[in-house]
């Protein structure tokens, strides 16, 4: 019998797999789901908040993207899947660039929360149940409240005037 070896690439192991999908699940719930608008049940993150510095809020989550993607090409993860996260990645670094709502668009695009169920249905035989989730902690959850009404007094004025 000859020793017939595959030729592909091994891919990531479930150590590897477990690891990195618990990152980019961490940095989707910060980044994209860590607080509630008060009175509903939208979720948005950091990402949204951070996005309000004109170029570099969205420099920054480009860079945490750019990470993630990193970390994912290091661990194995298929080129076609790469391309799908990096997709996601454009298309929110393109959507918050744009003057007025871009920032919008940020709170409800949420790459890395696409990114995650990308990785998560990908490697779904691999991965244990996922823990419930947590509330945001109290000094998260106020700046938020406070980043709101600013946002809103801001609109307010400028109606007004």
């Amino acid at each position: 019998m000859s020793d017939r070896r595959d030729l592909t690439p091994p891919g990531p192991s479930v150590d590897e797999v477990r690891a990195l999908v618990a990152f980019v699940d961490k940095t989707a719930w910060w980044l994209d789901d860590c607080l509630t608008l008060p009175g509903t049940r939208f979720r948005f993150g950091l990402d949204a908040i951070v996005g309000l510095i004109p170029l570099a809020g969205d420099a920054l989550a480009l860079g945490v993207s750019a990470l993630t993607i990193t970390r994912a090409a290091r661990a194995g993860v298929p080129r076609g899947l790469l391309l799908k996260m990096g997709r996601n990645v454009a298309i929110d670094f393109a959507g918050g660039l744009l003057p007025g709502i871009g920032d919008v668009f940020d709170a409800v695009f949420k790459s890395h929360r696409r990114n995650f169920e990308l990785l998560r249905k990908a490697y779904a035989p691999m991965l244990a149940p996922l823990p419930p989730r947590r509330r945001a902690p109290l000094w998260l959850r106020l700046a938020g409240a406070i980043a709101i009404a600013a946002i809103g007094y801001g609109l307010w004025q400028f109606v007004r005037d």
